[in-house]
């Protein structure tokens, strides 16, 4: 990994001499502006943008899930919930202090990476954490990308049920995935930054419409409420952990930012937006269906154009956050196999194999409730939770360069550090061992190709 990192350091310093006094703001071409980005018609993105393309990657296959997730918690889990975002928020916070951390401290860093965490990691922790967050990024964005596509085809499938009733969910999962591969092929998330803004208003405009459905839907109480057990409980920390799943992405994103200084901000306004659409769904879905609410709330909503439309809405917000997220993955191959950027051939290459990864899993993949909640309590846990303010700790600890100024971090700070990631690693070992109990106690699907 260090090899990597010093053969783009080495590029970089062939195009620019950085020094001490340049600035955060990726500038390396002669007239002041990132070379890359001018070549494809812009100057990084903007904090808008960088918030939009967080929202639409988490705020999708989550929401789909935390009715059901309240059911095993009970009324339990929506200050649970709350507290979850509150620490994805504050380690997402300190993954982008991270990088900014890096960059002061070495200006050859301050270019476009394609692959930050495992260099962050490899700042803080050594060479061997670095290849363990590649290898952690790679299962949770690969894991994130099937939940994803298998959910669109269940929607998809849904609504032309109609018309072709004897089409499968299998089949419709194969024609998602090969619709989707053209589109892998976008470069890094400044070449699809409208993809955030079409997830966004797509997730917002289909959770009204759901939720209007839902109080249409209100009928006497027949169902308990409360906690199912230990297990179930834990199952359902696992799927609100996977709720924020976007921290694997978040230093790819910052990278892409014309002001990298500005990741903060972006991060407030996306955790308000997406708890401003998590919260009215996962309550009102619990308090009308109860007990009944499916894995997938959308099934237990009555058939309706209200639901019709949403169901189009979604499924585009699920085939858009599966591209932004995908992307990380993408460009960890091809810096491990030391892909030229302006290689078009390779990167297609690369891409769709990718993409016949996604597929095989997708066809061979039992219920994708509890591999969701697997996903969300292992490496999401650790990307998300429990590496970044480790890490940040460790950078924060180092000496700094000659000339520089030792940063001052107040002692509550890191004291907050330390207990997200001790409370974030004990829930996120406990929701792996519930959700591995539910995957092993249940009958498995049998794979398509099997059938």
């Amino acid at each position: 990994m260090s090899k990597k990192n010093g053969l783009e350091s080495s590029t970089s310093r062939g195009k620019s001499e950085a020094s001490e006094t340049t600035p955060l703001v990726a500038k390396v071409g002669d007239n002041g502006e990132d070379p890359e980005l001018n070549k494809n018609g812009g100057g990084g993105l903007s904090v808008k943008q960088t918030a939009l393309l967080v929202v639409g990657e988490i705020a999708g296959g989550g929401v789909l899930a935390l009715p059901r997730a309240l059911v095993k918690t009970g009324w339990l889990g929506v200050p649970l919930l709350l507290l979850i975002c509150l620490m994805a928020a504050f380690s997402g916070k300190r993954l982008g202090d991270c990088w900014s951390l890096i960059e002061a401290r070495d200006p050859q860093m301050r270019t476009r990476k394609r692959n930050p965490y495992a260099i962050i990691a490899e700042q803080a922790l050594g060479k061997t954490w670095s290849a363990a967050v590649s290898v952690a990024l790679v299962v949770t964005q690969f894991g994130v990308a099937v939940v994803y596509l298998l959910l669109a085809a269940q929607i998809i499938q849904q609504l032309f049920l109609a018309l072709v009733p004897t089409m499968t969910l299998c089949l419709w999962y194969l024609i998602v995935t090969g619709a989707m591969t053209p589109l892998l092929l976008f470069g890094t998330p400044k070449d699809f930054s409208f993809l955030g803004t079409i997830a966004f208003f797509a997730t917002v405009i289909a959770c009204v419409l759901y939720f209007i459905q839902m109080m249409n839907d209100i009928r006497p109480f027949v169902f308990r409420w409360g906690i199912h057990g230990f297990k179930d409980f834990f199952l359902a920390v696992g799927i609100m952990m996977f709720a924020f799943n976007g921290a694997s992405t978040f230093p790819t994103i910052q990278n892409d930012m014309a002001d990298k200084t500005k990741f903060n901000k972006s991060l407030q306004y996306s955790f308000a937006a997406i708890m401003a659409i998590y919260l009215p769904i996962s309550i009102a879905g619990y308090a009308v269906y109860g007990e009944s609410v499916g894995p997938n709330f959308i099934t237990s909503l009555t058939a309706t154009p209200l639901t019709l439309v949403a169901n189009v809405l979604m499924a585009i917000q699920l085939v858009s956050a599966f591209i932004i997220s995908i992307n990380p993955v993408c460009q960890e191959m091809e810096e491990m196999y030391n892909i030229p950027r302006d290689s078009i051939g390779h990167r297609i290459l690369v891409r769709v194999s990718i993409m016949a990864g996604i597929m095989f899993i997708g066809e061979s993949i039992p219920r994708f409730y509890t591999v969701l909640a697997l996903v969300g309590a292992t490496s999401i846990g650790l990307l998300t939770f429990i590496l970044p303010c480790y890490c940040f700790l460790k950078l924060d600890n180092q000496p700094p360069a000659e000339g520089q100024v030792q940063s001052e971090t107040p002692g509550w700070s890191k004291l907050l550090c330390w207990q997200v990631v001790i409370v974030g690693a004990v829930g996120a070992i406990i929701a792996t061992y519930a959700a591995i109990s539910a995957i092993f106690s249940t009958s498995q699907a049998t794979p398509c190709y099997l059938k």
